[in-house]
């Protein structure tokens, strides 16, 4: 307890001393994820909508594994001080979205247009239980 008591003081202090400019410079690691997953939802879609299976399959794989690109410790601790008791219920989120793509994936194998439809409802359900309860908060805090 003591000990995570001292971690607490010293990411605060450490936050205090970054510079809020620094990281509204340039775009968040976070939003770029984002910007890719909006990508990925609409090539889901459209692959949907044309009966390209494939497509479907290789967009959802990319909600699963996307591209991180290297992120500061100043962003980090950022991120970390917005999402404070919360980080675990962004992560079940998190694991929950890459999980209904991944039944997604495997289900457009199949080729099933109607279950692939429903999978993929599943997984915007999913995208949007996030976005409900942290896009807003995400955007006031970093855009003040």
């Amino acid at each position: 307890m003591r000990y995570a008591r001292y971690q607490l003081m010293a990411f605060t202090m450490i936050s205090i001393v970054i510079q809020p400019s620094v990281l509204a410079a340039e775009e968040m690691v976070l939003e770029k994820v984002m910007k890719g997953h909006e990508k990925n939802m609409q090539l889901i879609a459209g692959g949907i909508a044309r009966e390209d299976y494939e497509q479907v399959v290789k967009a959802s794989l990319a909600v699963i594994d996307p591209p991180h690109p290297s992120s500061t410790l100043g962003e980090k601790l950022k991120l970390m001080g917005f999402l404070g008791s919360n980080i675990g219920r962004f992560k079940d989120l998190d694991r929950d979205t890459k999980e209904r793509a991944a039944v997604l994936a495997k289900t457009a194998r199949g080729k099933n247009g109607e279950a692939t439809i429903a999978a993929f409802q599943r997984l915007q359900m999913s995208c949007l239980a996030c976005h409900a309860e942290f896009r807003k908060p995400f955007q006031d805090y970093f855009n003040h």
